[in-house]
């Protein structure tokens, strides 16, 4: 009897010793991975980079939005100020994007269909801006659009031009590798401009299309 119950004392020393060395080897990778992702995704340092969800919707006072000339996606070239006259709506993404672009994309299409005969009217402007030069070249950027039925202006031009744009409107960018593919993690950040070339609001992270057209039609009602 006493030598079952050693047996059982020894089994049961050896099974806790086994789940706390399990437990402890479980915390230590849970710990290993938090550390991983915080040294590896720019979306720890950058939230806006997370684009998931709305971080911020701000109405500014009136400011100049800055100026450009870049490639549209037709092949010729577009300013902000060829839009004058135009409501503007802009944001920022790219082609081969793996996650919250095509969401994005997804949600420019339904405000196109909301305010169809504004953009044909040429009241309203919808445009992008590509995040990844480098592969977005305007032949990528026609075949994108027309593969949607898009109609808005995607515009495109070299690092220098590119990085003088990104600064001006707060674009954070790193370009990475993950599961052997080129990830281009960048802020998500939207901005609606007047006809004049002013941002009156500025969305930071992924909006929902019901939350910008109540300022697109806001702002067509009040120019």
């Amino acid at each position: 009897l006493i030598k079952r119950r050693s047996v059982r004392i020894g089994a049961m020393a050896t099974l806790t010793l086994f789940l706390v060395v399990a437990g402890w080897y479980g915390v230590r990778r849970g710990l290993q991975a938090a550390f991983l992702f915080q040294e590896e995704s720019p979306a720890v340092r950058h939230l806006e980079i997370a684009g998931r969800r709305l971080v911020s919707r701000e109405v500014v006072a009136p400011t100049p939005a800055y100026d450009f000339r870049l490639n549209d996606r037709s092949g010729s070239s577009l300013s902000l100020r060829d839009l004058e006259g135009k409501a503007v709506l802009l944001s920022f993404i790219y082609t081969n994007c793996p996650d919250v672009c095509p969401l994005l994309t997804s949600y420019y299409l339904q405000l196109q269909g909301e305010f169809s005969q504004e953009v044909q009217e040429g009241k309203l402007a919808l445009v992008f801006i590509t995040t990844d030069p480098e592969r977005d070249t305007p032949q990528r950027l026609q075949q994108y659009t027309e593969n949607l039925g898009g109609r808005w202006f995607f515009l495109t031009g070299d690092n220098s031009q590119m990085g003088k744009v990104w600064g001006n409107y707060g674009i954070h960018r790193e370009v990475r590798e993950r599961n052997k593919e080129i990830v281009v993690y960048h802020s998500y950040k939207t901005y609606l401009l007047d006809r004049t070339g002013h941002i009156r609001v500025r969305y930071t992270g992924i909006w929902y299309p019901n939350e910008v057209t109540a300022d697109i039609r806001g702002l067509l009602e009040s120019q």
